[in-house]
């Protein structure tokens, strides 16, 4: 059996926990649709950041995952559009790794780049029923006040506060006898592992992802 190994460098420990499974989901539904072959991919390694500029970080993660197949680069965009994240923390040390790639240091240079529009939150919403299941609630997920269609959630200016809003409308719904102290942290690890992929899809954002992921399994030869 064939194995894919990836890293991840994400910008914060709860991007972590939500990013890596998600991450790990999509390159197998991309492999399982599209690879020839039975690919077993393995849980992305975790990489920590280390002092210096987003360049250098980027850089020194690279060192690290050299003998990964990809390095998975998290920056979310904090903004309507993903291209000044791109432009300013993700390209720079992209092109950081390359030169040290040319120059034969032992880096991981094929980087995949990850960047959610607003932030990572905003994926977190886009599949109402999932969310609802996770919090554990009998409010009907569309009154949780979130969008039909997952394109919207890049509508939202702060993701985080319509994510805990939503928490709030589904503990209200509960006995106050039977509510518990749900915080935001206790959903991304779950919640990664049944937001729905095909819901997914339709943020423009994690589709840009997933195109980038499967150009770069293609490159590498999986598909």
């Amino acid at each position: 059996m064939t194995h894919l190994a990836m890293a991840l460098f994400a910008e914060g420990p709860t991007d972590h926990h939500f990013i890596r499974i998600v991450a790990q989901r999509t390159a197998e539904h991309i492999l399982n649709h599209n690879s020839p072959m039975v690919v077993d991919v393995l849980d992305p390694h975790i990489v920590e950041r280390s002092p210096g500029t987003q360049a250098e970080k980027i850089l020194d993660a690279a060192h690290f995952a050299y003998g990964f197949h990809l390095l998975l680069v998290h920056a979310d965009a904090d903004a309507r559009t993903r291209d000044t994240a791109w432009a300013d923390r993700i390209e720079p040390g992209r092109q950081r790794v390359l030169e040290a790639s040319k120059d034969c240091e032992q880096v991981c240079d094929k980087l995949v780049p990850v960047i959610p529009v607003q932030m990572t939150e905003a994926w977190m919403l886009a599949d109402p029923f999932a969310l609802a299941e996770t919090m554990g609630c009998k409010t009907p997920p569309t009154d949780l006040g979130l969008p039909r269609r997952p394109s919207q959630v890049e509508n939202f200016a702060d993701p985080k506060a319509k994510l805990k809003e939503a928490i709030r409308t589904a503990q209200s719904g509960r006995p106050r006898r039977r509510r518990r102290d749900l915080k935001i942290s206790d959903l991304y690890e779950p919640l990664a592992g049944m937001v729905g992929l095909e819901r997914l899809s339709g943020v423009p954002a994690f589709c840009k992802f997933q195109k980038d992921l499967t150009q770069a399994l293609r490159d590498l030869h999986f598909i």
